[in-house]
């Protein structure tokens, strides 16, 4: 028989969530199992269509299938609102909202079908009072009263996991270092005369993880590929997504193996070519020390911040996260203070959750606000279908059909049509209205504007005052589109000849092309070719001192479509390093990945405007403004 009070936590993860409860039997606190053999689950979702959402290994499994209806990572989204995936656009809180109620079911399931008392989520200490909203409003949609949610940030939930075993004496400080796949968060905590903690210091980085360190070894791989294989080199930079994540499979399993032994295997296959490179730790630890500094610097300021000004001042540096057990990491902070690691890395902090659900006296006299660190949630009254933008996202439970698969049900009210120029048909604003159908009610939600437009002068989050732009041209569609964010023809057929691709290209990139040859074909039979810039061309002047000079160019409107939507999805390599950045046109038809630095301090070029159906890559550009610069030059984003 299962308690009727039993808690639980869930840590929602960049690339994995996991969970703890209180036992059904002995009330003590316990990871969740998640699967058959893990208490761990990809945190990925798979939308299917606005009507059905799958999560953790069914959605990877089936991201080859429609690249466009992958998020590996939903938690990178929380911040934008709105997210575009697979054509539709919906509240960031629904995919979040999917990967808890996996959760939730195993949980139930775990408790003879009950509810828990009290649903604890953790965050990443440097998440703003909007981004923790925006999780609440995923918990919003699992049917529990607002109020039996609370929040924690995960460094504070980590301290509280190991006060629950370790009583210390009032004033004596503890740091906990939670490095995880895609944020790292530090909090330096006292004991107080309670027996808990406060928090004296905390900081955090949102872009520094694990997936850093897989990117600096795709771009060794990259190296290794220039001088051994550079055909295979370029067909990586536009290969379809199941290539790239067979890739991205087999750095990470290096990656992970070299924290056990001296060297790994990295296969890379594609295009008819296969490559094995072998890497060492050493190689490794090379490569990943630029992102050490940033986070052992980090640390130290942290420190600082809490008067630690010698390692005697430290009880323990609690070191947690998946990233966090790679050996040299401890080597690069124990100078800092005594190392201590805690039971399960992945666990430790879901576990923590639930010994943190009373709330911590914060030691900096600041109160967050509402849905803050360790704060209760009270939850807006639900709009009204006319209360528009800006509303809460709907409050109806979201049925579950399996562990591992949430159907959301969404029904259109009327059907999305193409908004073309921001207008949509029947209402006259563009707005897309949903309704979901919960198991017990209904609500609906509105859904209208987009995730804002990142600028060509890099400014993330801008917000964008229109709807998302049509991006359902299909490939063969001989009607004129109009051209936005580029000046080509906007002719949507797939051309297959060299004059034909070439006809479809901004005029500033095409005159400065020569010696294009074909180097493969587009998803729907288009013709890729690989040319040259001509010497002393106007396009590169002062943002590229490289002596040879390349680009690929295709058009083909359906996989441009499909490439928009992945870059802003984060499918091109890695956009988790803060080298990176994402430029879009106003319109947001088109968008660029800038990746770097790589060799010679180069920074790459993903481009694809679903509009025009034009597609490039270029690999040469010095810096990101250089990159910038060349998109503007070339005509490819104005």
């Amino acid at each position: 028989m299962s308690r009727p009070d039993w808690l639980l936590g869930i840590d929602f993860g960049t690339s994995n969530t996991a969970a703890a409860h209180t036992g059904a039997v002995s009330g003590a606190v316990e990871a969740l199992q998640l699967s058959h053999n893990r208490t761990t689950m990809s945190s990925a979702v798979f939308v299917e269509s606005p009507h059905q959402i799958a999560v953790g290994d069914v959605a990877t499994n089936r991201a080859e299938t429609n690249p466009a209806a992958y998020m590996p990572s939903p938690k990178r989204v929380i911040g934008q609102g709105v997210v575009n995936v697979n054509g539709y656009a919906i509240p960031s809180s629904v995919p979040v909202a999917a990967v808890l109620d996996s959760v939730m079911a195993r949980a139930r399931a775990a408790h003879a079908g009950q509810a828990p008392a009290q649903l604890v989520l953790t965050h990443p200490e440097a998440w703003s009072p909007r981004e923790i909203q925006v999780l609440l409003d995923a918990a919003a949609q699992l049917g529990l009263d607002p109020s039996q949610v609370t929040t924690v940030s995960e460094p504070r939930a980590a301290a509280h996991y190991y006060s629950r075993s370790n009583t210390l004496p009032p004033g004596a400080k503890i740091a906990v270092f939670d490095f995880g796949g895609g944020t790292l968060d530090i909090a330096v905590l006292a004991a107080n005369d309670h027996g808990t903690f406060d928090v004296v210091a905390a900081r955090g980085d949102n872009g520094l993880g694990g997936k850093n360190f897989d990117a600096y070894i795709r771009r060794w791989v990259d190296e290794q590929l220039d001088a051994r294989n550079p055909e295979l080199g370029d067909y990586l930079r536009s290969a379809p997504i199941d290539i790239r994540h067979a890739l991205d499979d087999s750095i990470r399993r290096a990656k992970e193996l070299l924290s056990e032994a001296p060297s790994a295997t990295i296969t890379v296959a594609g295009g008819g070519h296969t490559e094995k490179f072998q890497i060492t730790r050493e190689e490794f630890e090379e490569l990943i020390t630029p992102a050490l500094e940033k986070a052992v610097t980090l640390t130290r300021a942290t420190l600082a911040d809490a008067h630690v000004t010698d390692p005697s001042g430290l009880h323990a540096l609690y070191l947690t996260g998946g990233s966090s057990r790679i050996p040299i990491v401890q080597e690069h902070l124990k100078a800092l203070g005594p190392i201590a690691t805690l039971d399960d890395p992945k666990t430790v902090v879901a576990q923590g959750a639930i010994a943190a659900a009373a709330p911590i006296v914060r030691g900096l006299g600041n109160t967050a606000a509402a849905g803050g660190v360790g704060s209760r949630y009270t939850h807006p009254t639900p709009p009204s279908p006319s209360d528009g933008p800006g509303g809460p996202a709907a409050t109806a439970p979201i049925p579950s059909s399996g562990p591992d698969r949430t159907t959301v049900t969404w029904q259109p009210a009327p059907t999305p049509a193409p908004t073309g120029t921001g207008t949509g048909t029947g209402t006259g604003t563009g707005k897309k209205k949903w309704t979901m159908i919960g198991a017990a009610a209904a609500a609906v939600v509105v859904v209208a504007g987009v995730i804002g437009a990142i600028a060509l002068t890099g400014d993330k989050g801008a917000g964008d005052q229109g709807p998302p732009p049509d991006t359902s041209v299909a490939a063969g569609d001989t009607a004129d589109v109009e051209q936005a964010g580029a000046s080509g023809t906007g002719n949507t057929q797939v051309p297959t000849t060299k004059d034909g691709v070439l006809a479809a290209l901004p005029a500033a990139l095409r005159t400065d092309l020569e010696n294009c040859k074909t180097n493969g074909e587009t998803e729907n039979g288009g013709l890729q070719m690989q040319c040259t810039l001509k010497e002393g061309a106007a396009l590169t002047a002062g943002i590229s001192d490289q002596d040879y000079q390349s680009i690929i160019v295709s058009v083909d409107a359906a996989e441009a479509k499909k490439r928009v939507l992945g870059i802003r999805q984060g499918f091109q390599n890695d956009t988790t390093s803060t080298d990176n950045e994402i430029v879009e046109n106003i319109p947001r038809t088109a968008a660029a990945h800038i990746d770097g630095p790589g060799y010679a301090n180069t920074y790459s070029i993903w481009y694809a405007n679903s509009s025009t159906g034009v597609m490039a890559s270029f690999s040469d550009a010095q810096g990101l403004d250089g990159a910038k610069t060349f998109l503007s030059r070339a005509g490819l984003i104005n």
